[in-house]
């Protein structure tokens, strides 16, 4: 049975680990052996992983010369690692977020056959996680001229050409199966920088045994909340403070709501700090992020409607497990929510961003138990049909099929050195990616210890500067915190 090494930014919290969690547990139970590395650390068992260290220098110039993540060198000695060692298949999920160095990609993926599930649109642009209504990562421009650099994950300068083109080369010397959970990013992929590697889409799932259609008054019963109030709620990790889950417009909304149905509670449901205009009133109840499955589908039940006007979205958890709860949702018809949320049948979408229409249709469904009540079994069956674990682990059982059996060219993944930044350059970064394409080449051995000795004598001159700015950057937070207070 296959070994499969699973890679993400952290082992809970957030879409992509649900996801990667999800899949592991289900090729475990298949018979697989399955281990999962993080950048960062969320319980012991994930100590071993890829926790990111760095010397301050080197972070500090990266960050000033906008090189994302140049400086991490734990990803380039994954290869020494027994799990990676030991696996049949490796598989990527988010690879932004601060642990690991993009240029591992091409030596990594000649080693191992490489899936990598995008969960947004980090690998296709210059920088940005979402693009929003920006199409300047298309090849045809190549990023550049960036209008959000202080998006996720953010820069201090617009290197996002650069990075774009790195992006680029990188890909061109990369063996990579890629799988989107949507129709919406899998069109974006196809026109991409990521075009010429393989592609299939792969709905998200959920646990249906625990995502289910259950007694609403029971469900408020247990979690203490009004049995006659009609109840409606938000959910997003941070609550009403996280912009790209609409949180503006779902506050906007419920108090827009409040004013007609007098009965209404509103559950914000993942809160970490709650809004002023929300705060010590006894009709809004703020919920922490929650982190126990059965917790958050009896959550999902007890609601009469979620709304879920998002921005920028990918094929979000949040929808299906709410549709599987029988739950219906109004929001946005934002990227590939029209995929989870049927409009008309399990739900209402309206365009992105039109607050009034979204209240329009809040208002209509809360009007019409009858209406909310189809809905909501429609959403059950649905979603326990289209979004079972069963299903969703079938489709990836075939992906590892089929790229145990995709052809991988070492020649392809041989990095030109010229191509290689500077600050990439390290001594171990060289060494195994030419020990390992040594039979292809001739004599480069001279040209291989000019690289390191160059890198080496770069990086020994940056790491003065780069201390200078990490000193700078920790003497302007001591002023800016001494003033504050």
């Amino acid at each position: 049975m296959k070994n499969i090494l699973y890679i993400n930014t952290t082992p809970s919290g957030g879409g992509a680990a649900a996801v990667m969690q999800r899949l592991d547990h289900m090729m475990h139970l298949r018979g697989a052996s399955t281990h999962i590395l993080t950048g960062f650390a969320g319980s012991k068992q994930h100590d071993d992983g890829l926790q990111a260290h760095s010397r301050g220098g080197l972070l500090s110039w990266c960050l000033w010369r906008g090189q994302q993540d140049y400086h991490i060198q734990k990803s380039h000695r994954l290869l020494n690692n027994p799990f990676f060692q030991q696996a049949d298949i490796l598989h990527f999920h988010n690879l932004h977020g601060g642990y690991f160095n993009p240029w591992s990609i091409p030596l990594l993926s000649a080693l191992k056959p490489t899936v990598w599930t995008l969960h947004d649109m980090q690998a296709l642009t210059g920088h940005c996680a979402y693009s929003l209504d920006c199409k300047r990562w298309l090849p045809e421009t190549g990023c550049g001229s960036c209008p959000s650099l202080s998006a996720y994950p953010r820069l201090w300068r617009d290197t996002t050409r650069q990075l774009w083109q790195d992006k680029h080369t990188i890909y061109a010397h990369s063996s990579l199966y890629l799988v989107t959970p949507s129709v919406w990013l899998q069109r974006l992929t196809e026109k991409s920088l990521l075009k010429e590697q393989p592609l299939v889409c792969i709905p998200n799932g959920a646990d249906t045994s625990v995502y289910r259609s259950q007694d609403q008054q029971e469900a408020r019963r247990l979690l203490g909340l009004p049995q006659g109030a009609l109840l409606v709620g938000g959910c997003a990790d941070g609550g009403l403070a996280n912009p790209w889950k609409g949180g503006r417009y779902v506050q906007e909304t419920v108090l827009e709501l409040k004013k007609t149905f007098p009965s209404l509670h509103f559950l914000n449901i993942g809160v970490k700090s709650a809004p002023e205009e929300l705060q010590n009133t006894d009709w809004v109840h703020h919920i922490p992020y929650v982190h126990e499955p059965v917790q958050l589908a009896r959550l999902y039940a007890a609601l009469d409607l979620l709304l879920y006007p998002t921005l920028a979205d990918n094929h979000p958890l949040v929808c299906i497990e709410s549709l599987c709860c029988g739950t219906p949702i109004v929001g946005f018809a934002t990227g590939g929510v029209p995929e989870i949320v049927r409009n008309g049948l399990d739900g209402l979408l309206v365009p992105t961003h039109d607050g009034p229409a979204l209240v329009k249709a809040a208002v209509t469904l809360l009007q019409n138990a009858d209406l909310r009540k189809k809905m909501g079994q429609e959403a059950a069956a649905s979603g326990a049909r289209r979004f079972n674990l069963d299903l969703f682990t079938n489709r990836y059982e075939k992906v590892y099929e089929e790229v145990l059996h995709m052809p991988r060219s070492l020649k392809k993944n041989c990095l030109p050195l010229s191509k290689i930044p500077m600050i990439i350059k390290t001594p171990f970064f060289i060494k195994n990616n030419y020990t390992l394409f040594k039979p292809l080449k001739k004599n480069t051995t001279i040209y291989i210890l000019y690289n390191i000795l160059l890198g080496f004598i770069f990086q020994s001159i940056i790491f003065i500067p780069g201390c200078c700015i990490n000193l700078l950057r920790q003497v302007r937070k001591t002023v800016k915190k001494h003033r504050a207070s």
